[in-house]
C-alpha cells in the first residue's frame, strides 16, 4: 500500500527546472494562484473514505472495519498556471489523463451502529508521519494526514420494496506536505527588489515544496438497496472547507550571507507588510507562500459493493459539480 502511495506522489510532484530564477513576485504570484485553484478541490479530496455502500448500517451491535484507497483529480489549470509563471515544464504523467491531476489518499475506516439511538457512526484515519519516507532514497518527502468522523440517520429503512435512505453529517481534516529535489532550482532571492533596505536570501541545497490543508464540514444524502449479493447506491453531498495551500522551498537559509535569525525574519515580514505585500512563512529551513481560502462544493457519488458473507468489496466514483473533478474509491471491509 505504502509503495503505491509513494509512486503516485512521485508522479505527481517530481518536476525539473523549477525556480530557475527566484523573485518574491514570482513566488507570490505563482503560489497564491496555485492556492486558490487547489483549495477549490481540497474539500472534495477530504471526503475520501467512509463511503460505504449501505446507506445505513443498523443499530448496535452492527459493526464494520476496512481499508479505503482512492484518488480525486485536481484541475490541471492549477499546475499549468504554476508551471507557466515559474518557467518549468510539467512531466507528462501529470497531464496524460486529460481529466486533471490525481491526488491519492487512503484511510482505515470503521463504522458501528449505536445502542438505543437510530444512528451509525464512522471514523477514518490515514497517516504518513514526517520522515517515514526517506527522500534520499525515493526522491520525495511526504507527510500526510486524513482523518474524519460522520454520523448517519436513517430516513427510510430498507424493506422488501423500499431502499434505505439516510442523511449524514461529518467533519474531515486533510493535511499534506510534499517536497522533492528539482534540478535547476534557484539558490537565491533578492528581496531588495521589494524594499531597498532588505538583503538577499540564499538557499543551500533547496527542495521544492507543496503544502495543503483543509478542514471541512460535510453533509450527504445516500440511497442504497441490497439485491442478492450486490448493494448499489447513489448519493449527493456538500462539503464546505476552510483551506490553506501554497508552496515554496525547503533549504538551509542564509540572509546576507549569514544564518537567518528571528530578528531578520521579523524585519523582512515587517517591510513586506509596509509595502502591502504578503508576509513569507519563513524560518531557517523554509520559505513558503500560503493563502487561506474558504468555499464549498457539491458532489454526486455512487457505486456498488459485492457482498460475500461478511466481506464487502466496494467500488465507487465521485463527481465534483463545482470543479468538474472526478474521484474514485475502493473499499474492502469486514462488516456484519
Amino acid at each position: 500500500m505504502k509503495k503505491i502511495f509513494i509512486v503516485l506522489f512521485l508522479s505527481l510532484f517530481l518536476i525539473s527546472g523549477v525556480f530557475a530564477q527566484v523573485t518574491y513576485d514570482e513566488l507570490k504570484t505563482s503560489f497564491s494562484a496555485f492556492s486558490a485553484d487547489v483549495s477549490e478541490a481540497l474539500p472534495f479530496a477530504s471526503t475520501t473514505g467512509l463511503q460505504w455502500s449501505n446507506a445505513y448500517m443498523g443499530g448496535f451491535p452492527h459493526f464494520g472495519v476496512g481499508l479505503s484507497v482512492g484518488a480525486v483529480t485536481i484541475p490541471e489549470k492549477a499546475f499549468n498556471d504554476l508551471a507557466g509563471t515559474m518557467g518549468f515544464t510539467l512531466p507528462a504523467e501529470l497531464t496524460s489523463l486529460g481529466i486533471g491531476v490525481p491526488l491519492p489518499g487512503y484511510t482505515l475506516d470503521a463504522r458501528m451502529g449505536l445502542p438505543f439511538l437510530p444512528l451509525d457512526v464512522g471514523v477514518k484515519l490515514g497517516m504518513i508521519p514526517p520522515g517515514t519516507i526517506d527522500q534520499a532514497k525515493t526522491g520525495v518527502g511526504v507527510d500526510y494526514t486524513l482523518a474524519g468522523v460522520d454520523v448517519r440517520f436513517p430516513v427510510i429503512k430498507q424493506n422488501l420494496v423500499l431502499p434505505a435512505v439516510s442523511l449524514g453529517v461529518g467533519f474531515n481534516y486533510l493535511s499534506s506536505t510534499v517536497s522533492t529535489t528539482a534540478t535547476g532550482l534557484g539558490t537565491s532571492m533578492d528581496l531588495s527588489l521589494v524594499d531597498s533596505s532588505l538583503k538577499t536570501l540564499t538557499f543551500n541545497n533547496p527542495d521544492v515544496a507543496f503544502a495543503m490543508e483543509t478542514k471541512t464540514v460535510d453533509a450527504k444524502l445516500q440511497v442504497s438497496k441490497s439485491l442478492l449479493i450486490f448493494t448499489p447506491y447513489v448519493g449527493v453531498g456538500y462539503a464546505y472547507g476552510w483551506s490553506t495551500a501554497g508552496g515554496g522551498m525547503l533549504a538551509d537559509i542564509l540572509y546576507d550571507g549569514s544564518p537567518i535569525t528571528q530578528s531578520d525574519i521579523d524585519t523582512i515580514n515587517q517591510k513586506l507588510q509596509e509595502k502591502g505585500q504578503t508576509p513569507l512563512d519563513l524560518s531557517s529551513t523554509q520559505v513558503l507562500i500560503t493563502s487561506d481560502n474558504t468555499g464549498g462544493a457539491f458532489r454526486a457519488f455512487g457505486g456498488v459493493s459485492i457482498n460475500i458473507l461478511i466481506l464487502k468489496i466496494d467500488l465507487s466514483a465521485m463527481y465534483n459539480v463545482n470543479t468538474k473533478s472526478l474521484g474514485a474509491n475502493l473499499n474492502t471491509r469486514i462488516s456484519f
